[in-house]
């Protein structure tokens, strides 16, 4: 059902806004709407294109008085549940970076992407904690949890968090920190902006300048025995070291090395931040060394800002479903199953498979919340697949209902709040991101925090009232 605002509390939010907002039909609601994603068709009773906090908080009152739900987005690449009918904050001119060298810290906007921190952060020898790609944004992703090339090493981004500015539910902007609103601050880091709108975050930066990474690309028919080699090499590796191995289908463009354009591939990549970097990072090549020529080695010494170039993860926004499990090990039967999903005359329409290894500073129970609930996982498997036509749509997300049901024997069951996506943020999914005490927790910190569930369009978190989770229900389209 299609909601629509007017009257004088319109016009008095838009005189006293920074920045802009539209309801439908006016200039620039569509791309104020549009996420990153061109699958997350988003139907918003208003987009208010916040330029600060006050902006934010205007936005988050009109709604409550309206009695609308919220829904924020930076860069758009995290919309598990569409915003139609609530008010949506896009955060995207918010922007603002700086970095406080003596305190090895940051402190960004709401907008900003890492793109925006990671050359500022290097100037001063230090990074942060990015995922794949630099061009998702920085609070999103760590609200979610976030984990990347360093995980293994330095563990989530979200642990490193030292305060939030936060707009809550009540309309009240408020700091959050370890002795500050500390059960705010808590469910903050993990809970996936279901507690508040973060305006600006600061975090810790680590003394990392260079790693040593890449990706070795070998024939998909090899896909066996990659895999063989790959499981037996990747138990012994030191917490320095985070890989994944990865099953493409690479595109026929022309931004695609010639090598691998147009070919089916697995790969093995990986990032090495310690000592040493290309003397230890040689080594531990070296079981690869001796396996075969591959078709393309990128490996070598790299800066941290060139990092991208490791997930290769596309920069312009597509159509995409994706679907991601916690699998317990590669076993020869995961591995089987794994070649049977994407190996050679598989057929899939996915453009990756991939599975990125967990343990470490990942694995180890913090006494912060934990976005991977805790599991025995020692993968983390993702499949994605692009949608150019609705065609493509149906076989993408019908190959991902198989890869679902293959890969149940070989997962825990448990879910990564981040990889829980467009159309798959059912209530189930969400609460298996998280150990039975701390969805307990989370609950009944909604419940006191967000009791109307004004924060719905995300990864829901249902307060324990019966009025949220109706609420919930009503307004989140995956449930």
């Amino acid at each position: 059902m299609e909601t629509t605002l007017g009257g004088s509390a319109l016009e008095a939010l838009k005189g006293g806004l920074k920045g802009d907002a539209y309801t439908p039909g006016d200039g620039g609601y569509d791309e104020a709407r549009a996420a990153w994603n061109l699958n997350a068709h988003q139907h918003p009773a208003l987009v208010v294109m916040a330029e600060g906090a006050s902006d934010v908080l205007a936005a988050v009152r009109l709604a409550r008085d309206e009695g609308l739900g919220v829904g924020v987005m930076a860069t758009g690449h995290g919309v598990a549940a569409p915003c139609d009918g609530g008010v949506l904050i896009n955060t995207s001119r918010m922007r603002g970076v700086r970095v406080d060298p003596d305190t090895s810290a940051a402190r960004v906007g709401a907008g900003a992407k890492w793109a925006d921190l990671v050359p500022e952060a290097a100037t001063h020898g230090l990074a942060g904690l990015q995922g794949s790609t630099s061009h998702v944004g920085v609070v999103g992703y760590t609200m979610g949890g976030g984990f990347g090339w360093l995980g293994r090493k330095y563990g989530f981004a979200a642990d490193s968090v030292k305060e939030a500015d936060v707009v809550t539910a009540e309309g009240e902007l408020v700091k959050a920190n370890a002795h500050e609103n500390a059960d705010l601050f808590w469910g903050l880091k993990g809970g996936g902006g279901n507690f508040g709108i973060v305006t600006s975050l600061e975090f810790a930066l680590y003394p990392v300048t260079h790693v040593f990474g890449g990706n070795l690309f070998y024939p998909v028919e090899r896909a066996e025995e990659v895999l063989e080699l790959y499981s037996r090499w990747a138990e012994d590796l030191p917490e320095e070291v985070t890989s994944a191995v990865a099953f493409l289908n690479v595109p026929p463009i022309p931004d695609v090395p010639e090598p691998l354009r147009g070919r089916s591939v697995i790969t093995v990549r990986f990032c090495y931040t310690g000592e040493d970097l290309a003397e230890k990072g040689e080594e531990l090549l070296g079981p690869w060394r001796g396996f075969g020529e591959p078709i393309m080695d990128t490996f070598g010494v790299m800066p941290y800002e060139a990092m991208d170039m490791i997930s290769m993860d596309p920069v312009d926004p597509i159509g995409a479903y994706g679907h991601s499990e916690m699998l317990r090990e590669l076993s020869r039967e995961t591995r089987r199953t794994l070649v049977d999903l994407a190996g050679s005359g598989s057929d899939t329409p996915l453009l990756l498979l991939e599975m990125r290894q967990l343990g470490g500073a990942l694995s180890r129970p913090p006494a912060d919340l934990n976005p991977m609930g805790r599991s025995d996982a020692a993968y983390a498997m993702n499949g994605i697949g692009a949608t150019f036509t609705p065609e493509m749509a149906q076989a993408v997300q019908a190959y991902l209902a198989h890869v679902a049901e293959a890969a149940k024997p070989h997962a825990t069951g448990a879910t990564y709040v981040n990889f829980v996506d467009l159309n798959g943020a059912s209530p189930e999914r969400v609460k298996a991101a998280y150990s039975a005490d701390d969805w307990e927790r989370l609950v009944e910190l909604k419940g006191r925090r967000d009791p109307g569930n004004l924060f719905r369009y995300n990864r829901n978190i249902p307060p324990s009232s019966a009025e949220g989770a109706d609420g919930a229900q009503s307004a989140n389209p995956a449930t």
